[in-house]
């Protein structure tokens, strides 16, 4: 099994295009409503195109909420706009980058209120100096998307690997090694987050409780059953660049590919602290670091690997609570 392979597997226990769909818990609202929030979604992906291309440090940095945390792969997490512009601006400049192009497509879009859950593809080129090779990447995203009081729409949390952040990858502010949230101390609640997990029923929180406790013992034990029961049925399940693995049926054909690898064996799995934020009722969005350790075959050397999950999270009908999108990386 592959280093990459266990960091999808590691995702999924951590945690058709254009295709919109009502999520359970959207307001009523009037279709003329549902189809302004539509428009304002799509400026936002104009916008996000526009920016992407121009290298616009603050154009990039308006895609955003004030309170946003942006995840990539192999980078800190970025807590913040102002994290996020300042990471923004080293990207911008970067003498001799330039975007020869970038075509974002969304997958499926899940409507709820005042929230959006939206994953997709994209593409992209570009160059890292003047006169250099031309380079071409691809990949998936996740991203949270919230309406504003003025009807906009911004990104509340995202993750994927981007334009930006693969032809700035070297350029770091100081203090934002790989593994530091920059904005934030590691490993630290907000007192958002803290607000949300308070906000909760004892109800929710006992069975949001249970789920990670479930993730725990799943990754662990490698049990494909059990790795499959953390999410619903209609869950989506990303890396930052394999194929998506859309319905639970598909996640558990991967998971049963990758558990029966001889040999390979997770020794530990620590979930570190859930930063979570209550969207509509019945759902939520987390993201989290987490550290592992394992042997690809009986006897192997022992790796270490440290990654981050950004994933949403839906309350069943029974009141359990299930996996509904993540994506996740290693660092």
């Amino acid at each position: 099994m592959t280093l990459r392979s266990v960091a999808v597997v590691l995702c999924a226990v951590a945690v058709l295009a254009g295709h919109v769909l009502q999520g359970s818990a959207a307001a009523g609202g009037s279709d003329g409503g549902r189809q302004a929030d539509l428009v304002a979604i799509e400026k936002l992906h104009q916008q996000d195109i526009a920016a992407t291309l121009s290298r616009d440090p603050v154009a990039l940095t308006h895609l955003w909420t004030e309170d946003a945390v942006r995840l990539s792969p192999g980078l800190p997490v970025e807590v913040g706009k102002q994290a996020i512009r300042e990471s923004n601006e080293r990207w911008s400049a970067r003498p001799g980058v330039k975007v020869l192009s970038y075509a974002p497509e969304t997958k499926d879009l899940t409507m709820l209120d005042g929230w959006a859950v939206e994953w997709g593809t994209f593409t992209g080129s570009y160059v890292d100096s003047v006169g250099g090779e031309v380079k071409q990447i691809g990949g998936n995203k996740l991203m949270v998307l919230k309406r504003l009081p003025d009807g906009s729409w911004k990104r509340f949390r995202g993750m994927g690997a981007s334009l930006a952040v693969l032809a700035g990858h070297v350029l770091q502010g100081p203090g934002a090694s790989a593994g530091s949230d920059v904005g934030r101390k590691e490993g630290q609640r907000s007192p958002a987050d803290l607000a949300a997990v308070e906000g909760l029923s004892q109800q929710d929180k006992a069975a949001i409780e249970k789920l990670n406790q479930q993730d725990m013992a799943a990754t662990l034990s490698g049990d494909p059953v059990a790795l499959t029961d953390l999410w619903t049925e209609d869950a989506v399940r990303l890396g930052p660049d394999q194929p998506a693995e859309v319905g639970k049926q598909a996640i558990r054909q991967n998971n049963e590919r990758m558990t029966a690898s001889p040999g390979f064996k997770v020794l530990s799995y620590v979930p570190e602290a859930d930063h979570l934020t209550t969207m509509s009722d019945g759902w939520a969005v987390v993201w989290r670091y987490y550290t592992a350790s394992y042997v690809e075959s009986a006897g192997g050397e022992v790796k270490q690997i440290r990654g981050q999950v950004l994933g949403v999270q839906k309350r069943l009908p029974d009141g359990s609570w299930r996996g509904f999108r993540a994506i996740g990386s290693f660092e």
